[in-house]
């Protein structure tokens, strides 16, 4: 079989899928390594970026506002004089057993509509969501239609663009200096200096005071080092848990909202306080190496191979339970559904953990050729983790 040579992130198009078993549930991956022939540069300070990899649904109608609050962990606003006033915001979908199927961001579009004539004083929606998926999105929205009055498509795609925008003060939250009179758009609030989503018709670009437009590939650098997992290839649909996948830290769940799907999981593990496994960026270091390293630094220099497709990932030298899962990377830094307690000092009870400064992990697969690979891997807690209050902090008392 011919080798090629797919994209640098894994998180796009895949080539021919192999049969792979990880526990006791098969999973269908490619064991071609990414091969470092042309990493992308890191984002600059300030930039903006055609989310290429992102696709719209629109959704209209008398009901729409309802409809979706019954569907989303997020609190949308279903008064006609509010929703037009509410800006966008991060959410995601569920299923019945409380699994993250898609995580998106919502943005009402009434105005933007208005502006260009095509409203009908009803409330009308954006769904920014992974373009991988886009259509299995649309089939969720329709099995839950039932007698709802809405319409709802796909968004052609020389219809609208998803951009994102980042630095200087046009970042700042709160600030939509970013938006033409006719776009639609959000703070992006999932972690510190995220920027902004802006969604244009087609050939517009955002307004940026400065920075320079960027690959798609350099701003999920950017992202990944900050830990911010996106798309299903990340935050797997149907098996991640939306407070492991980090959606609470990321704003895209109202814990005071009424029911919506998925919400009595979601609900129950808010409430114990105790969230053992989340993800979080790594580097990934040759399995040589004695030193791991000390800080996390992207390297468009690296000439680490990568797998393709979730991987297990255990200490060194050491037989035991899995210590956590690769979800995804580029060059030497990715993502990584870790266990806390393991692979990080973070303490999660009064009963200590596992963790040691002088444990190493590892991530070990098999290549077409039948050749094993090994690579070490160190999570990094991001300081957005560390900084946000506890459950139990939330619910105590002022007097307390």
């Amino acid at each position: 079989m011919k080798n090629t040579v797919p994209t640098i992130l894994s998180h796009g198009s895949r080539p021919r899928l192999y049969k792979c078993c990880f526990a006791a549930r098969k999973r269908y991956i490619s064991t071609t390594p990414l091969r470092p022939t042309s990493l992308p540069p890191p984002a600059p300070s300030s930039g903006f970026a055609h989310l290429s990899n992102r696709a719209l649904i629109s959704i209209n109608g008398q009901d729409a506002a309802h409809y979706l609050q019954g569907l989303t962990t997020a609190n949308i606003k279903t008064s006609p004089s509010s929703s037009s006033s509410q800006s966008g915001f991060y959410s995601a979908f569920l299923n019945a057993q409380g699994r993250v199927l898609h995580d998106v961001f919502v943005y009402p579009s009434h105005h933007a509509a208005e502006l260009r004539g095509e409203s009908h004083g009803e409330p009308s929606f954006l769904i920014d969501v992974d373009k991988a998926h886009v259509e299995t999105l649309r089939a969720h929205l329709k099995r839950y239609k039932l007698r709802a009055k809405i319409q709802f498509r796909v968004v052609d795609s020389g219809e609208r663009d998803v951009w994102a925008t980042w630095g200087g003060d046009d970042g700042a939250v709160g600030n939509t200096a970013n938006l033409g009179s006719q776009d639609v758009g959000c703070t992006d609030t999932r972690a510190p200096d995220m920027g902004q989503r802006v969604i244009t018709y087609a050939g517009g670009k955002p307004t940026i005071s400065s920075g320079e437009e960027t690959p798609v590939e350099s701003y999920d650098i950017r992202r990944i080092l900050k830990g911010v997992p996106q798309g299903q290839s990340e935050i797997l649909s149907g098996e991640a848990l939306p407070q492991e996948s980090n959606i609470d830290y990321m704003g895209g769940i109202d814990f005071r909202k009424g029911c919506y799907v998925g919400q009595e999981l979601t609900i129950r593990t808010h409430h114990t306080g105790v969230v053992r496994k989340r993800i979080l960026p790594v580097q990934l270091y040759s399995i040589e190496d004695e030193k791991p390293p000390d800080t996390l630094q992207y390297n468009p220099q690296s000439l680490l191979e990568l797998p393709l497709g979730v991987q297990n990932i255990s200490r060194v030298n050491t037989r035991g339970r899995s210590a956590g899962k690769w979800l995804t990377g580029v060059g030497n830094i990715g993502l990584a559904l870790c266990r806390l307690e393991t692979m990080t000092d973070v303490r999660l009870t009064e009963e200590g953990s596992q963790w040691s400064p002088e444990h190493e992990f590892k991530m070990s697969w098999h290549s077409e050729g039948d050749e094993e690979r090994q690579l070490k891997i160190k999570a990094f807690v991001p300081d957005w983790h560390r900084n946000r209050p506890t459950v139990r902090d939330m619910h105590r008392q002022p007097n307390d």
